[in-house]
């Protein structure tokens, strides 16, 4: 059920990109965004870069509307900073930004960055991101690894002490592997990529997680480095890619104090 905005009014800012010279195709391409009802989406101009905007009630937007507004929220999100992609080069902007009103937005981010941003712009330009996860099989690399060094297999015979101390062993064995075997994946996509972001695993068997800038026009290739790489790495390792998405690992925008 909708609901008639209460709470103050904000500027809520999805991305940038250059200036269109005619704004149609890209105002075509945007439709609605975040809140319910949906906002419209809107492009904020100033100069040489334009801000992806819309005007929303900010004390709805985000954890203010509960867990199905929220992820309603980002996904709205997403989903405007992909339809923009399929046309222009954007820099997103992270989930659920509000600034005071279009004035805050333009002063205290478009005209003081906009060198930057337009430098970011030309950096990015025709390049999307794809995220890689790369995880152990759990049950095969634990094979692998005894298989290697048959002094860890278990044996039950032994202390509780002893037992503690062939864990670790195996832990640190998996450990030694796992830098070896993230450093490998990321050599094989050097060539497809022109930059790379390698975040934190989310656990002990998480091997890589990586974020690549791909040139459009690469992403078949990638895709057939992706295949070639799983065939290699066998069962004991679990490829998955996401995208193309919006460069948000990438897009090193400075956000102002102001927002929120």
């Amino acid at each position: 059920m909708s609901r008639s905005p209460t709470g103050p009014r904000g500027t809520y800012l999805y991305g940038i990109i250059r200036t269109p010279a005619s704004q149609n195709r890209v105002l075509k391409a945007l439709d609605s965004g975040v809140g319910m009802p949906p906002a419209p989406v809107r492009l904020l101009p100033f100069e040489d870069v334009s801000a992806i905007v819309s005007t929303v009630d900010a004390d709805a937007i985000g954890e203010s509307a509960g867990a199905r507004g929220f992820m309603r929220d980002m996904a709205a999100h997403a989903d405007v900073l992909n339809r923009v992609l399929d046309i222009r080069t954007v820099l997103p902007s992270r989930f659920g930004l509000v600034f005071p009103n279009d004035r805050a937005l333009v002063e205290e981010m478009l005209a003081p960055q906009q060198d930057l941003l337009l430098g970011l712009l030309r950096q990015l330009k025709g390049a999307v991101e794809l995220r890689l996860t790369a995880e152990y099989v759990e049950s095969r690399v634990l094979e692998e690894v005894i298989r290697a060094q048959p002094q860890l297999a278990r044996n039950t015979a032994a202390t509780y002490q002893q037992r503690i101390e062939v864990g670790r062993r195996i832990a640190r064995a998996i450990a030694e592997r796992r830098d070896s075997d993230a450093q490998w994946i990321l050599d094989r996509f050097a060539k497809v990529a022109r930059d790379v972001s390698v975040g934190e695993g989310g656990s002990e068997m998480s091997v890589l997680k990586a974020s690549f800038l791909v040139d459009r026009g690469d992403v078949d290739q990638f895709d057939r480095v992706l295949a070639r790489v799983q065939k290699e790495a066998g069962d004991s390792i679990r490829l998955a890619c996401v995208g193309p998405l919006p460069p948000y690992s990438f897009a090193d925008v400075r956000l102002p104090a102001g927002a929120v």
